[in-house]
């Protein structure tokens, strides 16, 4: 009998199991030539938001098995050694979408609750089932009042299984959730949002200038009394949402990932509210954000506050907008004044972040967001970088690159310690890749690749990609990465808006795009990052082995079935399962 093949099965290729340990070598190798000197404490970091990793409930969670496996995933194709998170403050909806910075500063959003790990099986299929939405962010499954995962927090609060370490955590938090309690209670009591809409009493109850100590103690009793089952089940979830984030944290630690907080520069409404005199009355930083008085005690007091609370939480900081620390803009009725604080307020970050984490910690973990406009904030006194600039490690994308800025190469060039910058392609508020004649000749350059070819969507991207690898300090955003989507802020379709999310076949759809010569081939990044510095010439061996792996990766895999033994196979299955069904019913008749 003629045995039939079927060849027409296409698995994209995966690194086998005798493979991973060489690829990796062969990764952190490649890396290390292309840095060169001063190779030891690189920095790889994924940027990704933690409502974008895969998951069944419609938001990601850090600590859920998917995510984590991703992490492992991205650990070992990659080589990431460090993942920066975006806000993970409470979320609301806004028009049709969930702006993720535009949470609150000081405390966790319902999204940061590991649901499996608390939720009995039934109820964690109950949130799965209720995702309705496959293809993007399902935020109003998760963080609204009345989702479905917020049902089933309060079955897990009812239940009492957590009492003895609830109990624990409200009295070692309380000085600093109270006020947000307090906040949420008195939205409900005088049905609004916006404090400045409240009466008198509420809307100035932590000014003591108007309000006193007294009628604040009986104001408070009464709040607790009208809504303590709502207060106390704030408490509770945010006592979830930190046991969550604490193991997320050490099981990334475990993986050899360091984890990075993203520390908003603005503050929510409850924070304004509970601190009346930290803020400058009636004026903005921008965005409308209101302005920390930071020459006072009180303003000063709240960001030692909001510093410790991200020290705490995380390995690293990224300081959200950092240049407004050091060049305050001020609008108040429309006019624009600037103060200039120099490193005044950065050494006051830096002092609070060693009281939390010892005298010995490393500030390059602590990121400064400079990137700005000229008007708003310029790095350079003459050519040199300003003091206060020059030694804090300084985040920026290649979206402006051009031949004399933007590129690792140039900002070497510029005299930047290789330890003092971090580079990528992209990040989050980055619109899409799309080749120019000024980048493509840039990168040209750069990269010895012929500009003809860079007109290319996807080898320009390629090129993009590869360029931030010779940076001791890079950074890649997981879209790019995935090659997912092109645009993570899309105001034109609010649906959606921050709502990328990586789908669970998310490995699938990788390979399949390295196969279109799309999304990021670590291995084709340092293959041109090799030739451009001649290095295929002085490391051959290792060169060879980059090239190897790189098509590897990019390989379009088909496997050869024998049709034959497999119809025996199923065959076989088939009257075994007929003669279990007729044994069964024999004996019932019996």
């Amino acid at each position: 009998m003629k045995i039939h093949n079927v060849s027409n099965v296409n698995f994209q290729r995966r690194l086998k199991s005798n493979e991973k340990a060489e690829y990796s070598s062969v990764l952190k190798q490649g890396r290390e030539k292309c840095i060169g000197n001063n190779y030891n404490g690189n920095k790889f970091i994924l940027i990704v938001p933690a409502t974008s990793l895969p998951n069944k409930t419609g938001v990601g969670n850090l600590n859920s098995k998917e995510s984590l496996e991703f992490f492992d995933f991205a650990k070992l194709y990659w080589g990431i050694n460090e993942t920066q998170i975006l806000p993970i403050g409470q979320y609301h909806s806004h028009r049709g979408e969930y702006p993720i910075y535009s949470g609150t500063s000081m405390d966790l959003g319902n999204h940061v609750i590991d649901i499996q790990k608390y939720a009995n099986k039934e109820d964690f299929e109950e949130i799965v089932r209720k995702n309705n939405l496959k293809d993007r962010v399902n935020f109003a499954n998760v963080v609204e009042n009345n989702s479905a995962q917020e049902n089933v927090l309060k079955r897990v609060y009812k239940s009492g299984k957590y009492n003895k370490e609830f109990e624990a955590f409200k009295k070692n938090n309380v000085q600093r959730l109270e006020p947000k309690a307090l906040y949420r209670a008195l939205r409900k009591i005088n049905g609004s949002y916006n404090y400045n809409n409240w009466n008198d009493l509420d809307k100035n109850l932590f000014n003591r200038d108007i309000v006193s100590e007294k009628e604040f103690e009986t104001r408070v009793k009464e709040i607790k009394a009208l809504k303590s089952k709502e207060i106390d089940f704030y408490y509770f979830k945010q006592f979830l949402a930190e046991d969550s984030l604490k193991n997320a944290r050490e099981n990334l630690n475990k993986k050899g990932l360091k984890l990075n907080g993203d520390m908003l520069c603005g503050f929510s409404y409850d924070e304004v509210w509970a601190n009346p005199k930290a803020f400058l009355p009636e004026t903005s930083i921008g965005w409308n954000l209101p302005a920390l008085d930071l020459d006072s005690i009180d303003g000063q007091k709240l960001l030692k506050e909001k510093t410790r609370f991200y020290a705490e939480r995380f390995d690293g900081v990224r300081i959200d907008a950092s240049w407004t620390y050091v060049n305050q803009p001020n609008i108040k009725n429309g006019i624009y004044n600037k103060k200039f604080y120099e490193d005044k307020i950065l050494n006051l970050i830096d002092e609070e972040v060693k009281k939390v984490k010892g005298n010995s910690f490393d500030t390059k973990s602590i990121m400064h967001e400079f990137a700005a406009s000229k008007d708003d904030f310029d790095i350079y006194d003459g050519y040199s970088l300003k003091p206060y600039v020059k030694d804090r490690v300084k985040i920026y994308t290649s979206e402006h690159l051009n031949e004399n800025w933007g590129t690792n190469q140039n900002f070497l060039e510029r005299g930047w310690a290789n330890d003092s910058f971090i580079i990528g392609a992209r990040n989050h508020d980055s619109k899409e890749i799309r080749p120019s004649e000024e980048q493509i000749n840039a990168l040209s350059k750069i990269l010895k690749i012929p500009s003809d070819k860079l007109k290319n969507q996807n080898e320009f991207v390629k090129a993009k990609l590869a360029e931030p690898v010779s940076a001791k300090y890079s950074m890649i955003y997981f879209a790019d990465a995935l090659d997912i989507d092109k645009q993570f802020q899309r105001n034109n379709d609010r649906t959606l808006n921050y709502a990328t999310q990586i789908p669970l076949d998310y490995q699938d759809k990788y390979f399949a795009s390295l196969e279109n010569e799309k999304g990021f081939n670590p291995m084709d990044a340092l293959e041109k990052s090799f030739k451009a510095k001649g290095l295929d010439k002085e490391e051959p061996e290792l060169y060879k082995k980059i090239v190897k792996y790189k098509n590897i990766l990019k390989q379009n895999e088909k496997r050869k079935f024998k049709l034959i033994p497999v119809l025996s196979m199923l065959a076989g299955a088939t009257i075994l399962i007929y003669a279990f069904i007729k044994f069964h019913k024999n004996k019932a008749h019996k």
